[in-house]
């Protein structure tokens, strides 16, 4: 992202984000987006430059399937090196990536819509080398930590939830300690975005769908790394028709 664009991005962000603090007599920041460096993704930078500088409570309204895993850290650290309470509300979805961010928060809501989900890290190579293999070891181990310590589930638990991609309704994820409380959404002024088309293409023929195929193999062999080793080819059929679907 360029400098103009970062400063557009930074300027409209803040116009939100005083609508935001108008309506609701808090400061409002929206992740609506994925979560990256790239145009139109939102990064450490960006949330950094939301945050007023002399502390206070503030609202992080969330709405976002996910992204970077390396970016969702860094982002976690700035919302810990925040001086003021942090407040989550889920809105929708908090996927994947998304999902790891409410785990600097103080407080965790969610409308009675909303899901969470937790997964696997994973990179796009079909094959990966030992070094890749490794970090992606090293990455699932610090977001089951973390996972852990937000929850207070044990690892063990978290682990077979990431290794299946666990969905969790807003009951579920109050119940196992992922969210506080659950929250009515008549304040909120979140614009509905599309959801992943990995998710509507389950929901609309999980038998057919080459998506569907895959979420059964990771649910059948426990882990994503082991799916990809007994079905050749097919998460690269999935990435191919989520692709052509965005």
């Amino acid at each position: 992202m360029s400098d103009r664009d970062f400063n557009d991005a930074v300027k409209y962000r803040k116009a939100a984000q005083i609508r935001g603090a108008l309506a609701s007599g808090q400061l409002a920041i929206s992740i609506d987006a994925p979560l990256g460096q790239q145009p139109g993704e939102l990064s450490a930078r960006w949330l950094r430059s939301q945050l007023p500088a002399a502390g206070g409570a503030v609202t992080l309204q969330v709405h976002c399937e996910g992204g970077s895993v390396f970016e969702a850290f860094a982002m976690m650290d700035v919302l810990s090196a925040y001086r003021g309470k942090k407040t989550a509300v889920v809105s929708s979805m908090a996927l994947s990536a998304a999902s790891l961010l409410l785990t600097a928060c103080d407080s965790v809501e969610m409308t009675g819509n909303a899901y969470l989900m937790l997964h696997d890290s994973h990179m796009e190579n079909a094959e990966l080398s030992a070094t890749e293999t490794s970090l992606l070891g090293s990455l699932n181990e610090k977001m089951v930590g973390l996972y852990s310590a937000k929850s207070r589930q044990p690892a063990s638990k978290i682990r077979q939830m990431m290794a299946a991609e666990t969905f969790l309704d807003a009951n579920e994820s109050v119940r196992l300690g992922f969210a506080d409380r659950i929250v009515s959404p008549a304040n909120l002024r979140i614009v509905a975005r599309a959801i992943p088309s990995k998710i509507v293409a389950r929901m609309k023929s999980p038998a057919q769908t080459a998506t569907a195929k895959w979420n059964a193999a990771v649910s059948a062999c426990g882990s994503v790394t082991l799916a990809n080793k007994k079905n050749p080819g097919l998460r690269l059929k999935m990435l191919a028709e989520f692709n052509s679907k965005r």
